[in-house]
């Protein structure tokens, strides 16, 4: 399966067979092969980001990218360590 994004955040176009067997579900035409439907669930963290305002979102990577650009884009690996295991990721 694959998941084209065609829209605004949450239309999304659905390809491969559980797409196949979706659409069939929907029209009530499934068979016993019918695979389960997908279903996704976003954190709240990824509500909020999608939530923010795009050029807050701009101002942010441009002003990161520049930071890169120019070697001054320092990350302190230890506090990115600790925000992992507190985070439950490790």
């Amino acid at each position: 399966m694959g998941i084209d994004r065609t829209g605004p955040i949450g239309q999304y176009r659905f390809t491969g067979s559980n797409a196949a067997n979706r659409r069939a579900q929907q029209r009530g035409q499934a068979g016993d092969e019918a695979a389960p439907a997908d279903s996704i669930n976003l954190s709240a963290a990824a509500r909020e980001l999608a939530s923010a305002p795009p050029e807050a979102r701009e101002d942010l990577v441009r002003r990161i990218r520049a930071q890169v650009q120019a070697g001054a884009y320092l990350v302190d690996p230890d506090a990115v360590a600790r925000q992992m295991v507190d985070r439950g990721e490790m």
